[in-house]
C-alpha cells in the first residue's frame, strides 16, 4: 500500500535520464505525491542535478562548471541530460545525490554478499539513497519539508539497480577485489 501513511521512496541510478525520468513520471501518475523519486549520480558526471540546479532551459553540461565527467559507473557516464527529460523532472523529481567512485565499488560489494546479486558499478549507485535520505542534512531537509520523518517507519524503499547479467566474470572479480580493498 503507499498513501499518506505509507509514502513510497524510490532511488534511481541515472545518465542522461531517459529510464529513470520515466520510471519516475510513471510513479507519480501511479502514487501522485505519496512517491518520492530521488536520482543517483556519479560525482564527476551528475548531469541532471547540473541541469535542474541551473534553472534554465539551456542545455548545461557538466564540462560546463568544470567536471570532467570520468567515472567508473560507465553507465552513468554522461555529460548532458535529456533535454526531454529534465524539464519533466523539475516538477516531479524529489532530488539528485552523487556517489563518487569508491564508494561504487563498497556499495557493490555490500549487495553482492548481502544479496547475492553482481551487479556492475553503475547499477549500485542507487543504493547509497536510504541512507542519504535519512542521515545527510538535505536529506532531513526533505524529509522535514514534506513532514515525512513520522511515516518512515511504515514507508517502503525501492533501490532500482540494473546492470550486470551480461558483465564477464573476470570483471565482477575485478569490481569484488576493487571493493575489498576499499572496504579494509
Amino acid at each position: 500500500m503507499v498513501d499518506a501513511a505509507h509514502p513510497l521512496f524510490v532511488y534511481l541510478p541515472c545518465g542522461v535520464g531517459g529510464a529513470p525520468g520515466g520510471i519516475a513520471h510513471g510513479l507519480k501518475l501511479l502514487f501522485g505525491p505519496h512517491v518520492h523519486c530521488f536520482f543517483a549520480e556519479p560525482v564527476a558526471s551528475p548531469c541532471m542535478l547540473v541541469q535542474l540546479a541551473s534553472g534554465g532551459d539551456a542545455p548545461l553540461s557538466v564540462y560546463d562548471i568544470g567536471l570532467d565527467n570520468r567515472t567508473e559507473a560507465d553507465g552513468l557516464a554522461v555529460g548532458l541530460a535529456s533535454p526531454l527529460v529534465a524539464p519533466l523532472m523539475r516538477a516531479e523529481l524529489s532530488g539528485v545525490f552523487t556517489v563518487g567512485d569508491d564508494d561504487l565499488f563498497r556499495l557493490r560489494l555490500q549487495v553482492e554478499d548481502n544479496c547475492q546479486l553482481a551487479l556492475e558499478p553503475s547499477a549500485a549507485a542507487a543504493v547509497r539513497g536510504p541512507d542519504w535520505l535519512c542521515n545527510s542534512t538535505a536529506g532531513q531537509a526533505y524529509l522535514a519539508a514534506h513532514g515525512l520523518q513520522q511515516q518512515l517507519a511504515d514507508a517502503h524503499h525501492v533501490v532500482w539497480t540494473t546492470g550486470g547479467a551480461l558483465v564477464p566474470p573476470e570483471e565482477h572479480q575485478r569490481f569484488r577485489q576493487r571493493g575489498l580493498s576499499l572496504a579494509g
